[in-house]
């Protein structure tokens, strides 16, 4: 077991019993190394969301201390709830629902006046006046956190100076901007608890590359020339708020930590401050099933895929669905940013590539990006229904047939095909051959779904057709872009993710900004082939791994770093071309070194780094309480 270096922690995150991204992932994926570790003295502290309160959490009475300063808080306006989070191996979670506590009138002194105002605005005054923190433009979506980060390090004071926690070595582990208030007010009031600071991606980085911008490139130009991004052009992307108070946490807290290499560089640059320790993402891969299931599972789950592709396709023209490929690009509608037109542009190549070649195998690309979609397509759904209609059909026919040509076998007779095939197959059968007879020779349509705009609107589709993927019927590569969630009831393919991640030939996320990257992460968790960048934190882990270990890894790794897209679509076209061509020995050989590369990213072997930042804080406060 790795050492431990303080008695309590204490994690804020507004996500703890609250999913809202990746950092969800990052504490339910965790909690049960967290919770070997400090036992009963882990606790989470999340904010109150009534919509996921059911899902994530079951609700205890607090023991009679706790249930004290939870009637003290809720005097100014702060109610707290005590219980386990349940997909989390029920970890003690507090959550706070900070409404009243924003809104209430109360007093406070700055210098030698006295100020009578609601709570936030005198939150945002003394976050003005001590750390400089403009938040004059702000909204709602940064009132509400820092009223509630506030109210987390108003609880944890009064917890660390009750009986259970006083004599012991406490820490705080806030993660990003949004509990950033509750790291400076612990900080203001001298409480001795270590302050722990991660941030996941800074909020500057992502606007800059949400906007299309290139981060990389003006990050490493800073950081050569020994420059920090001026915090006036905050302004610009109306963050100066959000991006003061990430600053001022980095500075201040006792240990300040990035999840991967890259948002460490970014973090030098956008927030003048490196990371004092690197805490990587993990899994725990208990979660996991083992080879033998997910081989099993994968067999289970492309039979679904293919009947969908079937459907979908067939009816336009003959397909041959035997040993497909099924490629898939997953995430938010971030067409430059993940990388997007890089995917459909290789997958372009590919298409002339395998029409040259002849290959008789056909290659699926699903671009599974959400939208504003208004439902499937009425055609689609048409033929989806019409070709479960032809299988159960069939099916009824051939299980009422088996009888009579035994019979007609144990007899000694001919077998008459015409005596065991009923007229009213024949009449069905002959309607639907009539009703997909309407579809035959024109394309498959690109989009699977309606959506609530022009298509001719859509960044998506407009590249697919500039690119000349329209599901012809000489293509080699096809395309379905599903801009929704996958979900059982999704009207289509009827899957879950994980479920359709099993069943498919590899993932491809050849992202231009990843802080670090889950998506292909847990694509090779589940065997699945998987590529990544070298500017994704996760790329850039296995990248320097897989070195000590062998040249070309299975997961691919695509370079972006000082290259032209030209240069960035040939090799990913080459990675592509890799996994169509593989044999079955190869692909089995190939999954097998993709679990391999990333069982190092076990939370049983990560857990250590945020170990060492906990204790790097302990030490720290000590310093930081006797000097001042």
């Amino acid at each position: 077991m790795p050492i431990k270096l303080a008695d309590v922690c204490f994690e804020v995150s507004f996500e703890c019993g609250n999913k809202v991204g990746g950092i969800y992932a990052v504490l339910t994926s965790k909690s049960k190394e967290m919770k070997r570790i400090y036992g009963k003295n882990y606790i989470t502290i999340g904010f109150y969301n009534p919509n996921n309160y059911f899902r994530d959490f079951v609700e205890d009475e607090p023991p009679r201390n706790i249930k004290k300063i939870f009637k003290e808080l809720e005097s100014v306006g702060i109610k707290c709830f005590w219980g386990k989070w349940i997909l989390a191996h029920d970890v003690r979670l507090i959550l706070i629902d900070p409404k009243e506590f924003m809104e209430k009138t109360a007093k406070a002194n700055f210098g030698n006046e006295k100020v009578t105002d609601k709570n936030i605005n005198l939150i945002k005054r003394w976050l003005w006046e001590d750390y400089k923190i403009d938040s004059l433009r702000v909204g709602f979506d940064y009132e509400e956190p820092v009223a509630w980060s506030t109210a987390a390090g108003m609880l944890i004071e009064k917890l660390v100076k009750s009986n259970h926690f006083k004599r012991k070595k406490n820490v705080v582990h806030f993660h990003e901007w949004l509990s950033g208030a509750g790291l400076l007010y612990l900080l203001k009031k001298k409480v001795h608890v270590g302050l722990v600071f991660t941030i996941h991606a800074t909020r500057i980085g992502r606007a800059k590359s949400y906007a299309g911008e290139d981060l990389l490139k003006e990050v490493t130009g800073g950081l050569k020339e020994n420059k920090c991004f001026r915090e006036k052009e905050s302004y610009k992307y109306h963050l100066e708020a959000q991006h003061t108070i990430e600053k001022a946490c980095a500075m201040y807290a006792d240990a300040f930590t990035a999840v991967s290499d890259i948002v460490n560089e970014e973090a030098k640059y956008i927030l003048c401050k490196g990371a004092d320790e690197i805490t990587p993402n993990s899994l725990d891969f208990d979660e996991f099933f083992t080879t033998e299931t997910l081989t099993v599972f994968h067999s289970r789950y492309r039979k679904p895929i293919n009947e969908f592709l079937e459907a979908y396709f067939s009816p336009h023209y003959p397909l041959h669905m035997k040993d497909n490929i099924v490629f898939f690009i997953s995430g938010r509608y971030e067409f430059l940013n993940k990388g997007v037109d890089l995917f459909i542009e290789a997958l372009s190549n590919l298409n002339d590539s395998l029409k040259q070649k002849k290959l008789r195998r056909n290659i699926f690309a699903f671009i599974l990006v959400p939208s504003n979609v208004k439902g499937p397509k009425k055609e689609v759904l048409e033929l989806i229904f019409q070709y479960h209609k032809i299988k159960d059909v069939v099916g009824e026919q051939f299980f009422e047939m088996k009888d009579d040509i035994i019979n007609q076998i144990l007899d000694g007779e001919k077998i008459d095909f015409k005596r065991v095939v009923s007229k009213t197959f024949i009449a069905r059968t002959t309607a639907l051959s009539h009703f997909f007879s309407r579809f035959r020779g024109k394309n498959a349509p690109i989009c699977a779904f309606e959506l609530n705009y022009d298509e001719k609107d859509d960044e998506i589709i407009g590249c697919l057709k500039k690119n000349n993927l329209t599901n012809k019927a000489d293509d080699k590569v096809r395309v379905i872009f599903y801009p929704t969630y996958l979900s059982p009831t999704d009207g289509l393919l009827g899957m879950g993710y994980q479920d359709f991640v099993i069943g498919t030939s590899m993932g491809v996320f050849p992202s231009r900004y990843e802080p670090w990257g889950y998506t292909p992460f847990e694509t090779a968790a589940l065997r699945v082939l998987s590529l990544t960048t070298d500017v994704a934190g996760f790329g850039s882990f296995i990248f320097n791994y897989s070195k000590k270990v062998r040249k070309d890894p299975a997961i691919k790794i695509l370079k972006i770093r000082g290259r032209s897209k030209k240069e960035i679509v040939k090799d990913l076209t080459k990675m592509m071309e890799w996994c169509v061509f593989l044999d079955k020995e190869e692909r089995t050989r190939a999954k097998m070194e993709t679990r391999y590369l990333i069982e190092k990213l076990d939370w049983k072997y990560q857990i250590k780094h945020y170990l060492e930042a906990h204790g790097l804080a302990i030490k720290k406060m000590k310093k930081r309480i006797k000097s001042s």
